[in-house]
């Protein structure tokens, strides 16, 4: 969306990141405070994944580290993100930071769950109210 915006093209209606990496200088405190309960991502291949990516750039380069960018004039968000994932941080930072740019977002914090959580769907009544809110919210943009 801030390479769309950037080049003046049309943008979403919306979008929904789930779970989002958005800093990848990896320094959100659910880094250290949840790794024993995030079974799927450590700070550790984050940081791996980091470097393989970036080869050598800056980790705050904004189209890399959304975080970082202005993020003026990009259409509604809704950010869905399990409360017990070492990326939470990332969300509520990314998600506050969209706000005070002016931007309609909206933060669900699925309390206890994983990372990317709503994959479950079918699985965990959790999982399936997420995807349900999900759903909701795209219809009321796209419709």
């Amino acid at each position: 969306m801030l390479k769309l915006r950037d080049d003046g093209a049309a943008l979403p209606a919306g979008g929904v990141p789930i779970s989002p990496w958005v800093d990848l200088a990896c320094t959100g405190e659910t880094l250290e405070t949840n790794a024993t309960a995030d079974l799927t991502a450590t700070k550790a291949s984050l940081q791996r994944m980091a470097g393989q990516y970036l080869q050598g750039e800056d980790p705050h380069t904004p189209l890399a580290s959304p975080l970082y960018a202005d993020l003026s004039g990009i259409p509604p968000l809704l950010v869905v993100v399990g409360g017990a994932e070492a990326l939470l941080d990332d969300s509520v930072r990314f998600s506050r930071s969209a706000g005070m740019a002016g931007v309609d977002v909206t933060l669900y914090i699925g309390a206890g769950m994983q990372h990317i959580f709503p994959i479950y769907c079918g699985a965990i009544p959790e999982s399936d109210a997420a995807v349900a809110m999900i759903g909701a919210w795209v219809r009321s943009r796209t419709s």
